[in-house]
């Protein structure tokens, strides 16, 4: 049975094993540019603060900076070159409580052909919340608050109780996730000695549930190829050579990840019902 981590709760863990008095971690830069030379890579930064700029020489940068990485752009060229928009909006954030009327750590889920609301159980921690629906203009998304957007579009939605729950939770939070859903494809993962990792070189969308995942593999492969190989390119190809075929089978299943849970249309959604029954999930069916 696979265990369920928050990615903060995987972040933290990280950080308390982190050999801190031999890596150095600093906060508020930016680069600006990123510059193979020979075997080196010239960094220059900017300080969020004050501004000011400064320039480093590396023998390898590792850009794991997420979907719109500031690697991958400064050396690889601009997103719109590999990121490939999904048709789907997500909103996903930790309930303060449980739903009323069901048990603490019940599992919810109703879904329409275009929309759907899960709540996702968790022992240690309080139940998570996805909204995801499908949506043509993702730009058009951002010009009101998420709550907003989400009341509109769920305003026909049954069971009203629980959607209005969860939307009077997400008005009172802080720490959320609105985003379109998106997919990283490149061709090559380094250029000269700047590698990227995990979202940055790969994104496989919250919903193909192995984005963490992939991302510390990608990192373990990586420090084991360079640690058995002095050729930094030898390396590097290794490492690309055996992650490729992982990436690319959980890339092929998230088209359909994403229709169990986000159906695009009725026959989707009842193609997706059947899968369900035959898989037998354990989990509370509202609507579906």
């Amino acid at each position: 049975k696979p265990a369920v981590l928050l990615r903060g709760d995987i972040e933290e863990g990280l950080w308390l094993n982190i050999e801190k008095e031999k890596i150095e971690v600093r906060y508020g830069l930016v680069p600006t540019s990123i510059e193979n030379i020979k075997e080196k890579v010239k960094v220059h930064f900017q300080k969020n603060s004050d501004k000011t700029t400064s320039e480093e020489i590396f023998d390898l940068v590792v850009g794991c900076d997420g979907l719109r990485s500031t690697v991958r752009r400064l050396v690889f060229g601009p997103h719109e070159k590999y990121i490939e928009y999904m048709g789907s909006m997500i909103c996903a954030y930790q309930l303060k409580k449980g739903i009323k009327d069901f048990a603490e750590h019940d599992g919810i889920m109703s879904v329409q052909p275009g929309k759907s609301l899960w709540i996702f159980p968790l022992e240690d921690h309080p139940n998570t919340a996805l909204f995801t629906y499908r949506c043509e203009d993702p730009d058009n998304q951002f010009k009101k608050k998420p709550s907003e957007i989400l009341k509109e579009l769920y305003a026909d939605m049954p069971n009203q109780e629980i959607v209005k729950q969860a939307l009077e939770d997400l008005e009172q939070s802080k720490d959320f996730l609105f985003d379109s859903v998106n997919t990283v494809n490149m061709d090559k993962w380094s250029k000269g000695r700047v590698v990227l990792v995990g979202d940055a070189a790969w994104c496989l969308t919250l919903y193909s549930g192995m984005g963490a995942g992939t991302a510390i593999d990608g990192s373990y492969e990586l420090a084991e190829a360079i640690s058995a190989h002095e050729d930094i390119n030898l390396a590097l190809a290794k490492w690309e050579k055996k992650m490729r075929p992982l990436i690319k089978k959980h890339r092929l299943l998230v088209p359909l990840k994403s229709q169990v849970f986000c159906p695009s249309n009725p026959t989707a959604s009842l193609l997706r019902r059947l899968v369900l029954r035959i898989g037998g999930r354990q989990i509370v069916k509202i609507n579906s």
